[in-house]
């Protein structure tokens, strides 16, 4: 027998999971809910719905305030462990970048650095591109004149 359709907030929850990187079975467990039902939803097009969307930004901010937060009293702790001469840095310092990178996502500024990062790429095969073809137009001339 099928279960009861989630409502607006539980809709909201599994976008908002799943844009921090949670899989359909992680999401699916938190929200008592079965995998199947959170990979249909995350896959149809009720984010459509102005009302839905209101709330995944609401999560959102919500989950982004939380984060800076939990990045603020991670870094405190890593100061704090430094200076005690405590060697449980490693730990620390990943919860801060864990933070760091699900609030990159929620701000939608992950790809940021990739982005700039191909710019460049492309710029740089472009020039090299223009830098070949003019000494093949160097040689040929080269040889014309030689000729």
């Amino acid at each position: 027998m099928p279960g009861r359709k989630p409502n607006k907030k539980e809709l909201a929850q599994m976008k908002v999971m799943s844009d921090l990187g949670a899989s359909a079975s992680a999401i699916a467990e938190k929200l008592g809910r079965s995998h199947h039902t959170v990979i249909k939803y995350l896959n149809s097009d009720v984010y459509c719905d102005p009302a839905i969307g209101i709330i995944i930004e609401k999560l959102k901010e919500n989950e982004i305030s939380d984060l800076y937060v939990l990045g603020a009293k991670g870094r405190k702790r890593l100061h704090e462990l430094v200076d005690s001469g405590n060697s449980k840095m490693i730990e620390t310092i990943a919860l801060v970048d864990r933070v760091f990178q699900q609030r990159r996502l929620l701000e939608g500024k992950s790809t940021e650095n990739i982005l700039s990062i191909t710019r460049l790429i492309q710029q740089s095969h472009e020039e090299s591109l223009r830098e070949a073809e003019d000494r093949s137009k160097r040689r040929k001339a080269e040889e014309a004149t030689e000729n």
